[in-house]
């Protein structure tokens, strides 16, 4: 750990590039964080699928950061029901469970995740993932609809926008993520309201073509958004990331009226809360790729207006007042977060991968005897 100014900073991981650089990730926190996060209980798991990583964020018994992590291609979508944590992957949907119980510990950790099972989906281009008692949701770009977890195919389609005419392979509106409520699915958003195969792709990035839509009622909320993420209920209360203007904030269920709460210097996705904190996500614009450089949306006039640095960043924001209060900064090769999950009760998180050598030891039969 060194300190940069009142921040503090930690490398906390390595990747080699396709060149066969080896290039570091670094954390580094605003000031009071790792006070502010020690007097509660909880961790906080994020992903950052671009480079295939999970990483789970902590501390020991002393305060002091503990970082995990996990290497999955494509890590997307996350979710924590009744401490069994689902993961979207590349091809497959992934589930961890916590080889601990409440009170144990196993070399300084008071959770431990284990990729348990994997769902074969081949390519449906996952994205949200949200598990509840009714089953496990996720979001399929490439079928434009709501899947759900089936225990021989790849996934039961569940629904799809009125808009979109039929059910086939071909991204057309870019449906991405997904809230549910009562444990089923409630709201989504999407890029736009187009039937063609790849139309999403052709609204002008500085027009506001996103939307939230209600599943149960296949009506559009929210119209006007730039390119939305995120979809979450709190409290009762609806909440979205409005990405391409580098915004978090809240949708009037009731009017469909969207209000920012507050801006974020990057590219805002994935968005988890705890009591009355929101945990937010952001990324920096891609040089190749969907939004390449951001040059068209209203979040590159704003940072280049005000000369602000787009951050990969994780944003705590108080709801009470809307203020963010601290920061959780990735640095180095990442430069993207898809998003963002709190793990209650859990000070100490430990997660694995299958090729890791650690899989080669942990095991948990069902029952101790025979």
């Amino acid at each position: 750990m060194e300190q940069t100014g009142d921040r503090e900073s930690f490398d906390i991981s390595q990747v080699e590039t396709p060149d066969k650089e080896t290039r570091k990730i670094t954390i580094s926190t605003s000031p009071g964080l790792r006070q502010w996060m020690a007097q509660r209980r909880f961790s906080i798991a994020f992903n950052t699928y671009h480079i295939g990583k999970l990483f789970m964020v902590g501390f020991d018994p002393l305060g002091t950061f503990q970082f995990s992590e996990a290497n999955f291609p494509r890590s997307m979508g996350l979710s924590m029901h009744n401490q069994t944590l689902w993961m979207a992957g590349q091809k497959q949907l992934w589930r961890f469970e916590n080889f601990l119980q409440p009170g144990q510990t196993s070399q300084g950790h008071d959770a431990v995740f284990v990729p348990m099972g994997a769902t074969t989906t081949g390519m449906i281009n996952l994205h949200d993932v949200r598990a509840s008692d009714e089953g496990v949701y996720f979001i399929s770009c490439n079928f434009n609809c709501i899947g759900k977890l089936h225990p021989k195919w790849s996934f039961e389609p569940v629904w799809k926008p009125p808009f979109i005419s039929q059910f086939e392979y071909g991204d057309k509106c870019h449906l991405n993520c997904l809230a549910l409520e009562d444990g089923k699915p409630k709201y989504v958003t999407a890029f736009a309201e187009t039937d063609d195969i790849r139309g999403w792709r052709n609204n002008s990035k500085s027009e506001g073509t996103g939307i939230v839509m209600d599943v149960t009622t296949n009506e559009v909320l929210c119209r006007g958004l730039h390119m939305p993420h995120s979809p979450q209920i709190h409290e009762g209360e609806l909440y979205v990331a409005n990405s391409g203007c580098g915004e978090f904030g809240h949708v009037d269920r009731k009017t469909g009226v969207y209000t920012p709460i507050c801006f974020i210097p990057g590219f805002t996705r994935g968005i988890a809360f705890w009591r009355h904190f929101a945990f937010v996500g952001s990324s920096k614009p891609r040089e190749h790729g969907v939004f390449e450089g951001n040059d068209e949306t209203p979040l590159n006039d704003i940072l280049t207006r005000d000369n602000i640095a787009p951050q990969c960043q994780i944003s705590i924001v108080d709801l009470r007042s809307g203020e963010i209060k601290q920061t959780l900064t990735i640095e180095g090769v990442a430069s993207e977060i898809y998003d963002v999950c709190i793990i209650p009760g859990v000070q100490r998180p430990f997660v694995t991968d299958v090729q890791s050598d650690h899989m080669n030891t942990i095991f948990r039969p069902s029952s101790l005897h025979i």
